[in-house]
């Protein structure tokens, strides 16, 4: 007898590859980002000695975080400078869009709560739904600070990018506020892993003189918060 166990992994693997290729066709700034999210992810969640089914599943499905921003118009994604309020409203359905189609394709509880979830705040002044602390899903405050970390170390149409040393000091500030303090201590355990898988799995491009001068402004818009 097939073990149905199997084949609901083997259809997730598959799905998940299929799902990530769409991604990267509708933006392909997001190709290398989903990448290192899912070795950022499986990182964080072996420090904090989540089960082997927990760190192998995050690992699949983290990369499906942002999957709802294909129901969102590119001209608010390719944005340069800050979103309208309206513009932003817009942007902040991308969390349910994204439960609502790995509903649809029969996801497991992990990755509708990472999609529906991720820009949920530790302090409750997050969205779609104002939780706080372990009101959130521990996959969710995990994906919420690797997706944050990578945000403010790529380069994007809107904004430079960051070096690792800005972006530790930055998460460190965030610590028990927009971030779960554990998940924060144990990324601080691993910077350096972060630092190394960044670096091996980017594309580095030239700052071009409009991205410096945003710089210059210290505005940084991560993916679609300001923080």
């Amino acid at each position: 007898m097939i073990n149905k166990l199997f084949i609901y992994h083997k259809y997730q693997r598959y799905l998940s590859y299929i799902l990530e290729k769409l991604i990267y066709l509708y933006d392909k700034d997001t190709g290398l980002h989903i990448k290192r999210i899912k070795l950022y992810s499986k990182l964080i969640a072996k420090e904090l000695n989540c089960s082997k089914e927990f760190i192998s599943e995050i690992e699949l499905v983290s990369s499906l975080h942002d999957i709802g921003k294909i129901f969102i118009s590119k001209k608010i994604l390719n944005k340069e400078g800050k979103l309208t309020e309206i513009e932003f409203k817009k942007m902040k359905k991308h969390s349910l869009y994204g439960k609502y189609i790995l509903t649809y394709l029969k996801f497991g509880d992990i990755a509708k709560n990472i999609a529906e979830f991720h820009h949920e705040h530790f302090n409750g002044k997050g969205y779609p739904h104002g939780l706080k602390g372990e009101e959130i899903p521990i996959e969710a405050r995990i994906v919420s600070l690797v997706d944050i970390y990578d945000a403010l170390r790529q380069k994007r149409c809107y904004k430079d990018a960051l070096p690792h040393e800005q972006t530790l000091e930055i998460l460190k500030n965030l610590s028990g506020d927009q971030l779960d303090i554990k998940v924060v201590d144990s990324f601080l355990k691993n910077q350096y892993k972060f630092n190394k898988i960044f670096e091996k799995f980017t594309i580095h491009k030239k700052s071009s003189s409009i991205l410096s001068e945003i710089s210059k402004k210290h505005y940084t818009r991560v993916d679609d918060e300001v923080i």
